[in-house]
């Protein structure tokens, strides 16, 4: 069933679009024809997603899969403005008791606004995350730990489409920000050991003298979920599951927690427990935690939490629809947020899954995030 749908849904949104922009229109039969063609082998982009990034390796050229991604971009685009058209076209004939004029107009004008917009939101989506930096404020933070760093990369989705020569680039700049930690926080890879090895083998070399460490994502739990819990470790990164670690410096103490993703419960592994995660932390030390999702952040504010590091969200990817992926995560989308004693940063994704490959006016980020002392 799941194989139909991957199948047959995008099928039937595309067919829409189709009908929607040239359906009424006065353009030439070949012009349609092509239209729709495209329209189609650009609706199976998820399945072949599906099939080849998650079981194969790089038979297809890069620039290959960037021209489908490309295409496939554009026709959720033609998606939206065939919504957003018809939508006008229903309010126009309620008013004037007629049909929205110019259609071929309209229909090609639509489609080509949307292969521009297409072609800018890819080359945002693949191109190298800008660094965003920010000062968070810990309570009874150590001095030892004033201006400690933490270079936080969440949601790499390595895959053919986001691969091995774009990760060797963040992992480059990753490192030439010197931080003191890495925190990865979930949603690594997309696919199978055996084909997305090599696109994940570069985060060995990242460096920060306190550790790299990480959490798994919801993503970790739909492509060979046990053999990446093994291969993680031995690319230098400890893997945090409903644990902590005290990092020392100078005689001081911070903990660093993580906890598992809610998706394990579909899957019958280990649950999300913060209990667990921070259970035999002194009081009153420092305690940052990485959860990949934000959705239970208000039941982590009643644990003594100074900061949570999270992603899942991507920033909501488009400018506009952040709204929805805000309202879909409990109000929480990107950058930073208060609750209660609990201060939240929400990644907007050092990469994003090759299901939804666009980016329009939220960027990728690298985020560099360095803990002061309050001075209270």
């Amino acid at each position: 069933m799941q194989q139909v749908l991957i199948h047959v849904v995008p099928l039937f949104f595309a067919l829409y679009a189709y009908v929607s922009l040239y359906s009424k229109t006065k353009a030439h039969p070949v012009i349609k024809g092509i239209a729709l063609i495209l329209i189609l082998i650009s609706s199976q982009y998820p399945a072949f997603c599906r099939s080849h990034f998650m079981g194969y390796g790089h038979s297809i050229p890069h620039f290959g899969i960037v021209l489908y991604c490309w295409l496939f971009a554009t026709q959720l685009l033609m998606i939206i403005f065939g919504f957003g058209k018809d939508f006008i076209a229903l309010l126009y004939r309620l008013k004037t008791r007629k049909a929205l004029p110019h259609p071929t107009t309209t229909g090609v004008s639509l489609t080509a606004i949307a292969m521009v917009l297409a072609a800018w939101g890819s080359y945002a989506a693949l191109s190298q995350p800008p660094i965003y930096r920010l000062d968070v404020t810990i309570k009874n933070l150590p001095q030892a730990f004033d201006g400690f760093t933490i270079a936080q990369l969440s949601d790499i989705h390595a895959s053919p489409l986001l691969d091995r020569n774009r990760l060797v680039k963040v992992v480059e700049r990753t490192n030439a920000l010197q931080p003191d930690l890495i925190a990865i926080t979930g949603d690594i890879v997309d696919g199978k050991t055996e084909a997305r090895l090599h696109d994940v083998a570069p985060l060995a070399d990242l460096v920060a003298p306190y550790g790299v460490f990480a959490i798994e994502g919801n993503h970790e739990h739909y492509a060979a979920y046990e053999a990446w819990m093994r291969v993680l470790p031995t690319l230098n990164i400890d893997m945090l599951f409903n644990e902590h670690r005290f990092i020392k410096k100078d005689g001081a103490t911070i903990a660093l927690a993580g906890i598992t993703d809610p998706m394990a419960q579909r899957y019958h592994r280990s649950e999300p427990n913060v209990e667990k995660a921070i259970e035999g932390i002194p009081e009153n030390m420092p305690i940052i935690l990485l959860s990949h999702q934000v959705k239970y952040t208000k039941d982590y504010a009643k644990y003594p939490i100074a900061l949570q590091l999270s992603g899942h969200t991507h920033g909501g990817q488009i400018l506009g629809m952040h709204w929805l992926a805000q309202f879909l995560n409990k109000g929480f989308v990107k950058d930073y947020y208060r609750v209660g004693n609990l201060q939240l940063y929400v990644s907007r994704g050092t990469g994003l899954w090759y299901g939804f490959p666009i980016r329009l006016g939220i960027s990728s980020e690298i985020t560099l995030i360095t803990l002061k002392a309050s001075q209270n």
